[in-house]
């Protein structure tokens, strides 16, 4: 999928590009900010700021840890969860059509090699700062 594409299918649902990428990121189990801002190679504040905008559109909420009152996780809101069955895009069985007659064995060596992808723009991200 293209990003204009996925762009298009969500700009009607009033959420960006950077915003879909952070929903992903929470479509399994709340985030902490750090962890989202890792996940996404992006700053802390960025992420924030993200988390800030759709959490003011109603897509998701802030928790305070109940142990540890330093950390926030931030959740899937109600409204977010009723727009995953709207949005094609935010299912996990999304992208099963792409794979379509790819085998086991070769979607396995296409996530090994976005892992190693993935390794090596971080190795450069850290090299720079």
């Amino acid at each position: 999928m293209t990003f204009e594409l996925l762009s298009r299918e969500i700009a009607a649902f009033n959420i960006t590009g950077p915003q879909f990428l952070v929903l992903r990121c929470l479509k399994d189990e709340p985030q902490r900010i750090s962890d989202i801002s890792r996940q996404l190679c992006l700053s802390n504040s960025t992420v924030s700021g993200i988390v800030d905008r759709l959490e003011e559109n109603g897509y998701v909420r802030r928790v305070r840890d109940e142990k540890d009152r330093r950390v926030v996780w931030v959740f899937f809101s109600e409204k977010v969860k009723a727009l995953c069955r709207e949005v094609p895009a935010l299912r996990d069985d999304y992208f099963d059509g792409i794979f379509a007659g790819v085998s086991e064995d070769e979607i396995k060596n296409i996530v090994n090699a976005l892992q190693l992808l993935a390794d090596r723009l971080k190795e450069k991200i850290k090299e720079k700062k």
